[in-house]
């Protein structure tokens, strides 16, 4: 039985193919426009199929999920700890993908299709936590002594 598979570029991945689930029409100029159905729920699966497949992430699919979660670079590198320029990076395949954004990504993609955020809101707590105790430690409190001298308070 031969099927004709749909190469879906529509994700910006370039190894997804669709079975069926589409239909193909052609419009009076001859331009061919390609009409799918639940593309919601097509992009779901794609990601669920991302999330469970043992590959590490590349550059294309790491961008894919964290669009997927609807989260800018910005907040996935709050969530990382990085700088936005790193995610950057990460999603033109500069550097690789390192295996803690992986999983995490892969985590919290897991967390949205359960119905569930505490994860993300645990780590969103965390990492502002860390920003709060970084910025307590370089705080230099001075104290004007009696001797007159300025000296540094003890913590």
């Amino acid at each position: 039985m031969e099927t004709n598979l749909y190469r879906y570029k529509g994700c910006g991945l370039d190894n997804v193919y669709l079975q069926n689930g589409y239909t193909i029409n052609t419009l009076r100029s001859g331009e061919e426009v390609v009409s799918i159905e639940d593309i919601e729920g097509l992009h779901c699966a794609i990601a669920s199929a991302i999330v469970d497949s043992a590959s590490a992430l590349d550059a294309k699919t790491f961008k894919y999920l964290r669009k997927e979660l609807d989260m800018s670079q910005r907040q996935a590198a709050q969530i990382f700890d990085v700088d936005e320029q790193t995610v950057s990076l990460w999603e033109r395949a500069r550097n690789p993908v390192p295996q803690h954004a992986d999983l995490m990504l892969r985590a919290l993609l897991k967390e949205k299709m359960s119905g569930n955020a505490e994860l993300r809101k645990m780590i969103q707590r965390f990492n502002s936590l860390d920003r709060e105790i970084r910025a307590m430690e370089a705080k230099i409190e001075m104290h004007k002594a009696q001797g007159g001298n300025w000296m540094q308070q003890a913590a």
